[in-house]
């Protein structure tokens, strides 16, 4: 506790010592801004960025960011603040805020706040079993069709009491066979600028229009009594997956061939026993297979007559399944940063999207053409935010912190402290005697660290706060507590009323502020 009280008593007295060391002549800071240090965005700069806010240099805030940019830790790293408060919409302090960082999981608040919007915070998935003929007897004259809803959190027991619930309503034979319907622009996807290195772990599964488990298979009966092959990378002869197997994260996937009844297990080198959970790449035909699993299991038979498939189909609902409503499906994905979830959210956008036609191959591109709309709607440049998935894990996204912080804004702004808001992990923070509270969404992966959320301080100001920090060394334990470190000084930092600050605004508007060296 008496290490703790001495750290923050120091960096107070760093942030008085810092003081002058702010703003000065703008000369002299054109010339410096030709190199290649930090710097704080002024008034003029920020103005020109968006026309959606204004930038009003807060003294308080800007020294206390400029006394941070100076830590040991971030010396050799690219470094983005941004402090907006909420009230006004200004931006207070800003110090590359409006350039493109890799964002990680924060970028998880951009498909998660679209879908809270989109569809609601009540909405709920609905994955149903129809029938494409006529029940008569307990007999199905047709097909049974599983109607996918994207639910990232459909399990095999849920498929049990679905089919249950069929066998209840007296449903014991089927003509056919048991279907996918399809969804348009859907199907399997694993996004192509992921790295190699995501495939097969259980933190990427393939997204999906029937999720099962999480598309991960954990053991037990195979689907159709399949026969299993395991396969190490001494078998595999093909270079691409051979050299994902060798790495030393130890992968595991599956292949399910529905012709020969064979699932083929690739596993990591060495190879783990066949032991541990395989990421299904194939999963709605393997999650198809499952369902007609737990269907026999209920007791369904099925003839398997050639039925021929109408163009449009004509289904009754039989049974459906709901799940929980979307908000909270919305807050385990933010708290677990979960990949899938956010795909799957990405997914969801896109079946709401107005827009029918084939013009995005995919549903997650679909979802993002939608997301690029509602970013729009509100005012995000869209220069400010370039995303090749919902999650986050492609090294290809680039956001910027003034784009995050307009959509936390916009959140707040419409649904209130209750709404999207209440689903980000939260917290006290404490600044030696004072405290304040923080909802926030963490994003890391190798070499990038970010936080972004809703700080209300210890003066019970309601800030909106990004840091982004890309290119660090691979020891994230400095970087994390750093990070930590700003927010809490944040918290015990007030903003200038505005007549207090009236005098300082015009000269604010005219200087530059001074850049920090990237060796200090």
């Amino acid at each position: 506790m008496k290490t703790s009280s001495f750290l923050m008593s120091a960096l107070v007295l760093i942030n008085i010592w810092s003081t002058g060391e702010i703003l000065f002549p703008k000369d002299a800071a054109a010339k410096a801004s030709r190199g290649s240090g930090r710097q704080l965005r002024t008034s003029r700069a920020a103005a020109n960025s968006t026309k959606t806010s204004q930038t009003r240099v807060d003294t308080p805030i800007t020294n206390a960011v400029n006394s941070w940019l100076k830590r040991y830790e971030l010396r050799n790293s690219q470094v983005a603040v941004e402090v907006m408060d909420f009230a006004s919409g200004n931006v207070v302090c800003s110090s590359q805020g409006d350039k493109r960082f890799t964002p990680a999981s924060t970028a998880k608040v951009f498909s998660t706040a679209c879908a809270f919007e989109a569809m609601g915070g009540n909405y709920r998935y609905s994955t149903a079993i129809a029938g494409s003929g006529t029940l008569k007897d307990g007999k199905i004259k047709g097909d049974l069709y599983i109607i996918p809803s994207e639910d990232p959190t459909l399990s095999y027991s849920d498929l049990m009491r679905l089919f249950g619930e069929l066998v209840s309503k007296g449903v014991k034979h089927v003509e056919g066979s048991l279907k996918l319907s399809p969804t348009p622009n859907g199907g399997d996807h694993f996004v192509p600028s992921f790295l190699n290195e995501d495939f097969g772990q259980e933190w990427m599964p393939v997204s999906s229009d029937l999720v099962v488990d999480s598309n991960i298979f954990g053991g037990g009966n195979l689907p159709n009594n399949a026969k299993l092959l395991e396969i190490d990378s001494s078998q595999e002869f093909n270079a691409h997956a051979r050299s994902i197997m060798r790495q030393d994260l130890y992968p595991g996937w599956l292949v399910f061939d529905e012709k020969t009844n064979t699932i083929r297990a690739y596993r990591g080198y060495p190879v783990a026993s066949g032991r541990g959970p395989l990421v299904v790449s194939n999963p709605n035909t393997f999650n198809l297979a499952l369902a007609r699993t737990a269907a026999k299991n209920a007791g369904i038979k099925f003839s398997g007559k050639s039925i021929e498939t109408p163009k449009e189909l004509n289904l009754s609902v039989l049974a459906e399944h709901k799940s929980e409503p979307l908000s909270k499906i919305i807050q385990t994905c933010l708290h677990q940063s979960d990949n899938l979830y956010a795909q799957q959210l990405l997914r969801t956008v896109a079946l709401g999207s107005e827009n029918k036609s084939n013009d995005h191959p995919s549903m997650e591109e679909k979802g993002l053409a939608r997301l690029r709309g509602w970013l729009a709607s509100f005012g995000v440049p869209l220069n400010e935010v370039v995303l090749k998935d919902g999650c986050g894990l492609s090294r290809k996204d680039c956001v910027t912190p003034h784009a995050l912080n307009m959509v936390l804004r916009h959140m707040l702004s419409k649904f209130g402290e209750g709404g999207y808001v209440s689903l980000l992990k939260g917290g006290d923070v404490k600044h030696g005697q004072k405290s304040g509270s923080w909802k926030f969404k963490t994003g890391a992966m190798d070499s990038v660290r970010c936080i972004t959320g809703v700080l209300k301080n210890s003066g019970g100001q309601t800030l909106l706060v990004t840091i982004m920090v890309n290119g660090h060394a691979p020891g994230v334990g400095d970087v994390r507590t750093s990070i930590g470190a700003l927010v809490s000084t944040l918290a015990g930092t007030q903003m200038q009323a505005p007549e207090a600050s009236k005098t300082a605004s015009k000269s604010e508007a005219k200087a530059e502020t001074k850049p920090q060296s990237s060796n200090q």
